[in-house]
């Protein structure tokens, strides 16, 4: 085979395997669809700031336990193993050898403690509730968070949505002044017209395409905004498949701000904060109360020789000496004119016997677990405090204006939530008029584009008449999309002053 031949060959190989990845290649090259539904529940799994939030409320959990597991006694357990060199040990300022006892051997000890512990106070027993309102201040504030992700998910598909109809005019724009163009240079060849308004087309064609440059870059801004929001990344581009119909308003303010305050998680966070320092008040105020505090525990010990034959010596000496003792005694009494009571006694049976000494070999095997054990102790304490430097009045006050700091915060939440329903309200209604003018204006602003060029192709109109025309239709144009979106996006921002899904509710009646 020659090399002609192979390459020949390889061609054909790589034309088969283009062929066979050609169709992998345009599905990665597809779009996403992606409805406001899809995109809502991906960034409830992906958004990271909505996810940080989110992972409060297992610690807030945690915080309730706490709280009931104060409430109950405590258990601790403890164990050492301890060893001691032969030598000379001291005793404070003196050593065993001030002392008379001389060096000892070494040793072995172990040890074992269990105890229980009981405390209650005021602050205890508020505890759990103040816990549970901070519990459910956690929960509205997560529920606050989401319902804040929900409106910023919607305005962000709702501005892509806008920056791809935005395009679509554009590229209206384009073809119309494409048309204007021919028809004016069609007018220009045969002398109906002069060149500088065939110029004066080709630059309005020039800023119709430059305005759809500058739509496509809006549109991907808005795409990667949207996508960002949604915690995820993604190297093709969106598709968005909802659709948004303008519809009446069924609600009045006053039926909007009663929803709010049933609904908007930032509200009832801010309720149950308030709960919480109030709460926060009584617990400083147990501070006057007093306390019970219970302890009981046992324990145990062993302590084991190295060396036995060094106790079995020790014991010797001790009988050695009770035995010369009892000698001095005998000795004693026979010298006396009446012999001492009980004397004279036989001193040569103390004496450490075989069987002793096999005691102290078993006595002293008890490392590591053969424990003498300890008395138990149990104790129980009263405490009142009297006075602490005006600490528990200081720690009051600071809960009382903790407390009227969080009242004024839920006020200012209601205050601000009440503007923002009103508003938005507002905003709404207003829109929802403006799109239905600007209906009737964007059909106008048709028959007198239509009507301008059929004019000017027939010769009776004016260049001049026929761009202000095409202004006019423009304007029309944005202007309609313009209040068609201030609606989507003032019932987006309705939703989330309210705390409910609105659109769902309209769509559905």
């Amino acid at each position: 085979m020659d090399a002609r031949t192979v390459r020949t060959a390889a061609r054909g190989w790589v034309a088969l395997l283009l062929v066979a990845i050609s169709p992998l290649a345009a599905l990665a090259q597809q779009p996403a669809t992606l409805t406001l539904e899809e995109a809502t529940a991906i960034a409830r799994r992906n958004n990271p700031d909505y996810l940080m939030r989110a992972n409060d409320a297992s610690a807030a959990d945690w915080a309730v336990r706490e709280a009931y597991g104060a409430l109950l006694p405590g258990a601790s357990a403890s164990s050492s193993l301890a060893w001691q060199d032969a030598g000379t040990p001291r005793f404070g300022f003196f050593t065993a050898d001030d002392i008379g006892f001389g060096s000892s051997t070494s040793y072995y000890s172990s040890s074992y403690s269990l105890g229980l512990s009981y405390r209650l106070s005021g602050s205890n027993i508020l505890a759990p509730s103040r816990e549970r309102a901070n519990r459910r201040a956690t929960e509205a504030g997560i529920v606050a968070g989401l319902q804040a992700l929900e409106a910023d998910v919607t305005l962000r598909y709702l501005a892509l949505k806008r920056a791809r109809d935005a395009i679509l005019l554009a590229e209206q724009e384009l073809v119309r002044a494409e048309d204007n163009l021919r028809l004016v240079a069609a007018r220009a060849q045969v002398g109906l017209v002069a060149e500088l308004e065939v110029a004066q087309a080709e630059v309005e064609r020039g800023r119709a395409e430059v305005a759809l440059l500058q739509s496509r870059a809006t549109a991907e801004a808005e795409q990667l905004a949207l996508i960002e929001t949604l915690g995820i990344e993604l190297d093709r581009d969106v598709e968005l498949t909802s659709s948004f119909d303008v519809i009446d308003l069924p609600w009045e303010r006053e039926q909007l701000l009663q929803m709010t305050l049933e609904s908007n998680g930032e509200l009832q966070a801010a309720q149950e904060t308030e709960r919480v320092s109030d709460i926060g008040v009584r617990m400083a105020r147990t501070a006057y109360l007093p306390s019970l505090s219970m302890q009981a525990g046992f324990s145990g010990y062993t302590r084991e020789a190295g060396n036995v034959d060094f106790l079995i010596d020790q014991a010797r000496a001790q009988a050695d000496g009770a035995r010369r003792d009892c000698q001095f005694q005998n000795d004693l009494s026979a010298r006396l004119v009446q012999p001492l009571p009980g004397r004279p006694v036989d001193c040569a049976a103390i004496a450490v016997t075989p069987q002793q000494e096999a005691q102290i070999r078993e006595t002293n095997s008890v490392f590591p677990f053969d424990f003498t054990r300890e008395p138990l102790s149990v104790s129980l304490t009263v405490s009142l405090p009297v006075f602490q430097g005006f600490s528990r009045e200081r720690q009051i006050e600071e809960a009382k204006v903790a407390a009227q700091d969080s009242r004024l915060r839920r006020r200012a939440t209601e205050l601000r939530l009440n503007r923002s329903v009103a508003t938005a309200h507002s905003e709404v209604v207003t829109a929802r008029q403006s799109v239905q003018l600007e209906e009737r204006n964007r059909a106008l602003a048709d028959d007198q584009l239509r009507l301008a060029r059929e004019r000017y192709r027939l010769g009776s109109g004016t260049w001049l008449e026929l761009r202000e025309a095409e202004t006019v239709k423009a304007r029309a144009d944005r202007d309609y999309l313009s209040a068609q979106y201030r609606f989507h996006e003032g019932l987006a921002r309705l939703e989330a002053a309210v705390g409910r899904p609105l659109r769902t509710t309209l769509e559905g009646r």
